[in-house]
């Protein structure tokens, strides 16, 4: 059971790392389409860093690839949550069955002074 529990979170993060290259190398596509002034508004709608006003007039002019790109950041930020998750879980699981496999010291009581 450990073993595939192990090739689960293997294979999570390796699916995680494969969508976040994809995504990465389709933002790049699309910071190029948008260009660098309009994807860093985008950036500030995104991260939620404009006042009310600003953050209409952005959103009124968003076209496809304006809309595309927020959501392919959306999507990036949950990528990287999964693959931040399989490698905590990876961890904790590694750090529990070291545990378990080595035997734990007892001691009688409190350490000595030296003399």
């Amino acid at each position: 059971m450990d073993d595939e529990i192990e090739q689960f979170l293997a294979e999570m993060a390796k699916g995680a790392d494969a969508t976040t290259h994809e995504l990465e190398i389709e933002e790049a596509t699309l910071r190029a389409l948008v260009g660098d002034q309009r994807a860093e508004e985008l950036e500030l709608l995104w991260t939620r860093q404009l006042d009310p006003a600003d953050e209409e007039d952005i959103k009124r002019y968003m076209d496809w690839d304006d809309k595309k790109l927020i959501w392919i950041w959306h999507r990036l930020e949950r990528s990287r949550e999964r693959r931040a998750a399989a490698g905590r879980a990876y961890m904790i699981r590694s750090q529990d069955k070291m545990a378990t496999a080595s035997p734990t010291s007892k001691r009688a009581g409190p350490p000595r002074k030296p003399s």
